[in-house]
């Protein structure tokens, strides 16, 4: 009698990728501890001549990526499913939303959507007044261009190919090796080329995962500082990464369906129910009304910010924002392409290119409405000085200040201090399980990182954020990761190459163009 097949549903490690990967980081880690300083100064030279001088390369890539992304998905290839045309999608609409919203953003957006606006109100673009009219309605809106559809197409870019690698050409793997294997070979995104790029790419995310610790992690201190009553010291910040930690692993070895999807789907329920108490226990109109106003401006503006370098005004504002944020953005796109990908059978390029790009947006439009608008009113109706508390005590103090000035702080503080907790959560944890899979070897459809793979890397961005904010070395680590994403412009470039390709060959009848033969009738 036959005995049954055992299908395992793990995928081992790739050790190639794996070990390098962490003796990558360690290396960097070790050399900021040991040479702090110098270690400041280097990455702090070279991001600035990133940013200044090779600021027009992420400009232009941008725009580039808004088009592709919008031909994906309503040009003659937009009907194409990922799975093929039978396959059905694997998570519901909720939950699919959910977990890449939830993937993408993190404690960041809370942090940023309630005190950005007070970088441009004090140093608005354009040449505009400081704290005048104007400059208030800047930066109501500037951060939501910040946080709109440029940050969600360079998000969703590789989501295409890797998707189509995966489950449409059954090639083992989500990683971004695989995803350039219709231009630079099979064998060499197998080979040690592959192992390169996929090396980066995790260094990237490692330093892009470092940004969301840095913005949460004070933020939430202070929360729980002042709900317990206590001073706000190391010790509290070091409990916030434990705790984070804690959740985030325990979420990532539970595995994509017990631990991921269901996190995500809480998080956003606690979000939505947080957004209503702000919004109606707050200035519900003052909201609305400035949110009205900055769509208007942002659709008037929209071209103008797109293409904005300040070359001889010199401000540096596209510098220090602008270029900043899609360098972000970049870092973190190949990460978020795999969970994008990984997590999207049985959606079309049409449905990827529309449900990301607008849900992602308007969820954080949602965000800076609520508090960001929030904010902005306390300081310009005295309700709360948020620019002094921000000069003298740090943006934490000023984020909580804002809401403890609110009634129904006793609801909203313990809310928030949840939400922020969940929030980097469903962030973190994401980020490991893509690190997990690029680090798997040939992981076939149905499987998952074996849990050994997905604990460790949880485990590491904990430990990692933990040592460098002990030594205050967390800003070269996300320093890096935005100079990392300057190969990674080339590499998400290559990878929507290797797509084209790939498409023409699977679908020939595509690149057929019809010809009208034009009918002559005699007279």
């Amino acid at each position: 009698m036959e005995q049954p097949i055992q299908r395992n549903d793990s995928a081992p490690i790739e050790k190639g990728i794996f070990w390098p990967a962490i003796i990558a980081v360690l290396v960097v880690v070790v050399f900021m501890i040991g040479y702090e300083s110098q270690a400041k100064a280097v990455m702090n030279s070279i991001f600035n001549f990133v940013t200044d001088q090779l600021g027009f390369l992420y400009i232009w890539f941008g725009v580039i990526s808004l088009g592709l992304v919008a031909w994906l998905g309503f040009g003659r290839y937009g009907n194409i499913r990922l799975g093929g045309p039978d396959a059905k999608p694997e998570f519901s609409r909720w939950s699919w939303v959910a977990m890449f919203f939830c993937a993408g953003i993190g404690t960041s957006l809370i942090y940023w959507s309630s005190i950005e606006w007070t970088y441009y109100y004090q140093s608005p673009p354009f040449g505009v007044a400081a704290k005048s009219q104007a400059a208030a309605e800047w930066a109501a809106m500037y951060g939501m261009f910040h946080w709109g559809p440029f940050g969600w197409v360079l998000y969703l870019l590789c989501a295409f190919p890797m998707g189509y690698a995966y489950y449409n050409r059954k090639m083992p793997g989500f990683r971004l090796s695989i995803a350039c294997a219709g231009v630079i070979g099979e064998d060499r995104a197998n080979g040690s080329v592959g192992k390169i790029i996929d090396i980066l790419m995790i260094f990237g995310l490692v330093g892009g995962t470092g940004t969301t610790l840095a913005a949460g992690t004070p933020m939430l201190a202070e929360a729980l500082s002042q709900m317990l009553g206590i001073a706000h010291t190391a010790n509290v910040d070091l409990a916030v990464v434990i705790i984070w930690t804690a959740i985030f692993t325990t979420s990532v070895t539970l595995g994509l369906k017990k631990g991921i999807k269901v996190l995500s789907d809480i998080n956003v329920v606690a979000v939505l129910i947080l957004c209503a108490i702000i919004f109606v226990i707050g200035p519900t109109f003052f909201m609305v009304n400035m949110f009205t106003d900055s769509m208007g401006q942002l659709l008037r503006e929209f071209p103008r910010m797109s293409f904005y370098t300040d070359p001889v005004g010199r401000s540096m504002f596209p510098q220090w924002w602008t270029i900043f944020y899609w360098a972000w953005w970049v870092a973190y796109g190949p990460y978020m392409g795999i969970f994008i990908a990984r997590i999207s059978k049985g959606r079309t390029f049409r449905d990827l290119a529309v449900t990301v790009t607008l849900a992602g947006s308007a969820g954080c439009a949602l965000f800076f409405m609520i508090f960001g608008n929030n904010s902005m009113y306390a300081e310009l109706h005295d309700l709360f000085p948020v620019l002094e508390t921000m000069k003298t005590q740090g943006a934490p103090a000023a984020i909580l200040g804002v809401l403890m000035q609110m009634p129904l702080k006793s609801l909203i503080l313990p809310l928030f201090i949840f939400v922020g907790f969940v929030y980097s959560g469903t962030t973190v944890d994401s980020s490991a399980y893509a690190i997990a899979t690029v680090a798997s070897k040939d992981m076939k459809e149905g499987e998952e990182p074996v849990l050994f793979n997905r604990a460790f890397w949880a485990i590491a961005l904990g430990a990692i954020a933990l040592v460098l904010m002990k030594l205050g070395g967390l800003g070269p680590l996300k320093t890096s990761s935005i100079v990392v994403s300057l190969p990674l412009i080339f590499l998400m470039g290559l990878s929507i190459v290797s797509l084209r390709r790939w498409l023409k060959e699977d679908y020939p009848e595509q690149e057929m163009v019809p010809v009208q033969k034009e009918i002559q009738t005699e007279p």
